[in-house]
């Protein structure tokens, strides 16, 4: 049997396995898909954190801190194996408050989204970068806090999507809400970049490979939602 890092050297062989313009030829099984989710989340954290030190080392402290929330205003777009592992993170006995608490929290920031979600989903399938990074923007600047955010605090730390962990600003955060005239300044590094969009592509072709439908992502709120209220994730 080939190891979890044969699996995704091979879901990364072929870049129309990562658009989902042709069929992964072997099952997967979900629970080999959260666990090389689970790895690639774990490398970022590793290696965010080295970039962290080096900045700090060089003067630039990472502005980044609990109950700063600005990149938590964002509207994160995920694919199926993301949302498949919160929904099992939070389908255990021991979270049974966090997922109340979602559940709770998520009707405020259905209302407030509207069909935001939906129209970067279409716009991200089109191959618009232009018109997406605008709508992107725009739902952004609603300033509608994540319902996964408790007190400015992230209560599925521990498996938030990929692109939360690469959210780092440094000097200051004041810059990091979408209503900021001024970008925030964050710190390049190819290292972290690469391993960044290796791990973006291959949950890609996960998503593809367990059946999703080709580029079809949805807000990692709504995803998670519906699966927590209408699908039992194995």
């Amino acid at each position: 049997m080939a190891s979890l890092q044969e699996l995704a050297n091979e879901l990364l062989s072929d870049q129309d396995y990562v658009d989902g313009k042709r069929k992964f030829p072997r099952t997967v099984k979900l629970e080999d898909a959260l666990a090389i989710v689970d790895a690639f989340h774990l490398a970022m954290d590793d290696a965010a954190r080295i970039r962290a030190e080096e900045t700090r080392q060089r003067g630039r402290p990472l502005a980044c801190h609990a109950g700063c929330c600005g990149c938590c205003e964002e509207p994160v777009m995920v694919f199926l194996p993301e949302a498949f592992r919160i929904a099992a993170f939070l389908l255990r006995p021991e979270n049974a408050s966090i997922r109340q608490e979602f559940l709770d929290a998520y009707p405020r920031w259905k209302e407030k989204a509207g069909d935001g979600p939906q129209r970067l989903a279409v716009l991200f399938r089109s191959g618009d970068g232009k018109a997406h990074l605008a709508e992107y923007v725009a739902q952004w600047r609603k300033r509608n806090l994540c319902a996964f955010n408790a007190k400015g605090l992230c209560t599925i730390y521990s498996v938030r999507p990929l692109v939360c962990r690469n959210a780092h600003a440094v000097d200051t955060s004041a810059h990091c809400g979408g209503d900021s005239t001024q970008s925030a300044v964050s710190v390049a590094d190819p290292r972290v970049d690469k391993l960044f969009e290796k791990g973006r592509a291959c949950i890609r072709a996960l998503h593809h490979a367990l059946g999703g439908e080709a580029l079809a992502t949805a807000s990692v709120c709504e995803s998670v939602h519906d699966l927590l209220t209408r699908e039992t994730p194995a």
